[in-house]
């Protein structure tokens, strides 16, 4: 019932919201009382419901948030009626068009492309081996840094079930500094051209330069993993566009040298959300195709241990966005929090993480231990479907 004090619903109504069955239910920011009460109305007439705060009725200058349920029926009914009402019930009836639309594509699994091959959101998540060429990688730093040593656990990956290996050659771990052009391109391209020549597996490069991006696509990558959503680079978009290639799309909270650094959320689920929301519609303005776009919360990057439990816990809501979703909680410091273990000792705590995500939507789940997760994923999803 979190969502219901949030918007400081009475304890009355939050139990009768309760008692209630309702499949879809939208959370709206900040509508004027009189909108909240006309909305309150039209969605009671067709079989919903609408939580508004405790102080709508009393002082109609107020503002509330507002949670609407009811049936994907009664949704279609109420954006029709709306689009004849005042009080900026016009436009939220454009709003909720959109949502519906999103959503029903949802419902029925998004097609979503890497390279040549065809992906379908109801399926088993895909896993992503993370392999980071770096020597300051929280985790895995300076293990993979020679080229041998990154050929061999790239094939060891691939053996291992990795349906795509991410390479990076520019650590993005809290407090990191950025390296220059020609060392990422030295790290990486080498190895994106072996992978590509040597084995049928898709190759993701984790970069946030447009340059790099370019010249991995070229060496053979078939997606780009960038952390800052399109935002560190001007010409990332363009150079997106042109290439063809997938692309992840991540939250992050500030850069990564200072991302930690007290981060701070009214609402992180809600500020994520719609960001992530943001970015792709810039994507797609930018002419991404949108079957290439993939979208990422962006677990531990500027966000506290409560933060990244609020979004895991809430993930299956960012597939409303329309899109799929990676997850990458591998080894991260939340889990070392919880568990008061290393990043060594993480194993456990990051398959559970995996496992959550897969069974709640995520299409991709990017990991450093590829087959402990693909076996973990794999009884998870039999599970589900009812079938192996």
């Amino acid at each position: 019932m979190s969502e219901f004090n949030k918007i400081g619903a009475t304890a009355v109504g939050q139990k009768i919201m309760a008692e209630k069955l309702f499949p879809l239910a939208v959370k709206v920011k900040g509508l004027k009382a009189p909108a909240a009460n006309i909305l309150k109305q039209e969605m009671l007439a067709r079989g919903g419901d609408v939580a508004t705060s405790r102080d709508t009725l009393i002082d109609r200058s107020e503002k509330t948030d507002v949670i609407i349920q009811g049936s994907r029926k009664s949704f279609k009914s109420l954006v029709i009626k709306l689009k004849m009402q005042p009080f900026g019930l016009k436009e939220l009836s454009a709003e909720l068009e959109v949502f519906l639309g999103s959503y029903k594509k949802n419902q029925q699994d998004t097609e979503y492309s890497i390279g040549s091959k065809k992906f379908n959101t109801g399926s088993a998540p895909l896993i992503m081996g993370i392999l980071n060429i770096t020597p300051d990688s929280f985790y895995d730093g300076g293990k993979y840094s020679s080229y041998e040593s990154a050929v061999e656990r790239a094939g060891k990956m691939i053996d291992e079930g990795a349906d795509i290996i991410d390479i990076g050659g520019q650590s993005s771990r809290p407090g990191s500094k950025p390296v220059d052009f020609g060392e990422e391109l030295k790290r990486t391209i080498p190895l994106i051209k072996y992978i590509h020549d040597n084995y049928n597996t898709l190759i993701s490069i984790d970069t946030c330069r447009s340059k790099v991006a370019l010249e991995a696509v070229s060496a053979g990558a078939h997606m780009i993993n960038d952390i800052s959503a399109l935002t560190m680079d001007r010409n990332m978009a363009s150079a997106v566009s042109k290439s063809g290639a997938a692309i992840v799309l991540m939250h992050m909270k500030g850069s990564p040298e200072y991302m930690q650094d007290d981060p701070r959320y009214s609402d992180v689920v809600d500020e994520v959300y719609e960001y992530l929301d943001m970015r792709v519609s810039y994507a797609v303005e930018s002419g991404i195709s949108a079957d290439k776009i993939i979208i990422d919360p962006g677990i531990g990057f500027g966000k506290t241990l409560e933060h990244n439990l609020a979004i895991l816990n809430k993930i299956r809501e960012f597939g409303s966005i329309g899109f799929p979703v990676l997850v990458g909680a591998s080894r991260k410091s939340f889990i070392g929090k919880i568990l008061d273990l290393p990043a060594e000792e993480r194993l456990e705590g990051s398959i559970a993480a995996a496992v959550w995500a897969g069974v709640n939507g995520a299409s991709i789940l990017r990991v450093h231990d590829v087959a402990a997760t693909a076996r973990a994923v794999k009884i998870a999803h039999s599970i589900m479907a009812g079938y192996w």
